[in-house]
């Protein structure tokens, strides 16, 4: 079968693997549809250690194509989407109830090979049956948990108003989507007009255009008068330095600032303890997904509260996926959607 393997920092390329066999309390997937995440990215620049080679992809969704042994043979054919990430349950963080931050943590794409193939091993707790879920629904599976669970850090559908989401990337309009689907007052900034604009057009009720580096004094007073003065939640979803300093400017008393971005590992804040304890504020950071809002992912996409369809570039193939994930290609501020070529796959035994 054709794949997409990781091996050093800057290497990736399309290869030939063989079709695994699944083991105890495994399935064998056959890939459908596989999302293409930021961390994809970073893990090619260097910025994970990810052991290798690796085939990458946890964003993912397919058709069971046979079970191993403990497996109940009535998975077979069920279209399915997949939770990447497996905790341990018994570390202390797990024990803790944060296995977000689980010291055994797992995950296809990363501990284990991925999506990015024809096929792939999924063990048969992680797979969710779609019954109806629209399969391009189902690649968002984990990437909406994400950023669920980065939501429940600022209050969840409790997060107070009115809420700024810095980087209106892929992941930066699906956090405008959320907030808007939950009644939320929610604005936006981003330096790519076209994005301000698409994050408008699915629920932002503002959005300004920011310079990437520079003075932003004219767009701090705007953002105070649409706030009434004072904003409660400011969410990076950039990881970039200086978007993260100008939200602890912007920051109203007692508001809460949310990290979500993935930052290079050489960057650095410069962060005013005294501009933290005369207005009380407080930094999050949210870093991965957890069981409970994988589920609520799940029931979210079900609701059909979002327009995912708005986000998502037309699929691409695993000959041309390399050249996304080295940035040589760019989906155009959409989210990179792989279609693995199955005609001409080599077919599983038996």
């Amino acid at each position: 079968m054709q794949s997409v393997t990781y091996f050093l920092p800057g290497e990736v390329r399309l290869t030939r693997a063989q079709i695994p066999v699944p083991g105890d309390g495994e399935v064998l997937l056959k890939v459908l549809l596989a999302g293409m995440c930021t961390t994809d990215r970073h893990i090619v620049q260097g910025h994970f250690t990810v052991p290798s080679p690796r085939i990458l992809g946890h964003e993912l969704a397919g058709v069971v194509q046979a079970t191993g042994p403990g497996v109940s043979p009535d998975w077979t054919g069920k279209t399915c989407g997949v939770m990447p990430a497996r905790f341990c349950g018994t570390c202390s963080m797990c024990r803790q109830g944060q296995p977000q931050l689980c010291q055994n943590f797992e995950c296809l794409g990363n501990t284990h090979d991925g999506g990015f193939a024809g096929y792939t091993i999924v063990r048969v707790e992680q797979l969710v049956p779609l019954d109806g879920l629209p399969l391009l629904d189902a690649v968002w599976l984990e990437p909406l948990a994400c950023v669920l669970q980065a939501l429940e850090q600022l209050g969840g559908r409790d997060t107070p108003d009115p809420v700024l989401v810095s980087g209106a990337g892929v992941l930066g309009r699906l956090m405008v989507q959320v907030l808007a689907a939950w009644g939320k007052q929610v604005a936006v900034v981003d330096p790519n007009p076209d994005r301000v604009d698409a994050a408008q057009a699915m629920g932002a009720q503002a959005g300004w255009v920011v310079p990437r580096t520079g003075p932003v004094s004219d767009i701090a007073s705007a953002l105070q008068a649409w706030a009434g003065g004072s904003i409660a939640a400011l969410i990076d979803t950039t990881g970039q330095p200086v978007s993260i300093e100008r939200l602890l400017d912007w920051a109203g008393p007692r508001a809460r600032v949310l990290l979500f971005g993935v930052s290079s590992p050489s960057a650095h804040i410069t962060i005013s303890p005294q501009k933290l304890f005369t207005r009380e504020l407080t930094i999050l950071a949210s870093s991965g997904m957890t069981p409970a809002s994988f589920t609520a992912a799940y029931t979210l996409l079900c609701s059909c509260q979002l327009d995912l369809s708005a986000l998502s570039a037309p699929p691409v193939s695993l000959e041309e996926l390399p050249d996304y994930l080295l940035g040589k290609r760019s989906p155009n501020g959409l989210k990179v959607i792989v279609s693995p070529d199955s005609a001409g796959q080599d077919q599983p035994h038996d």
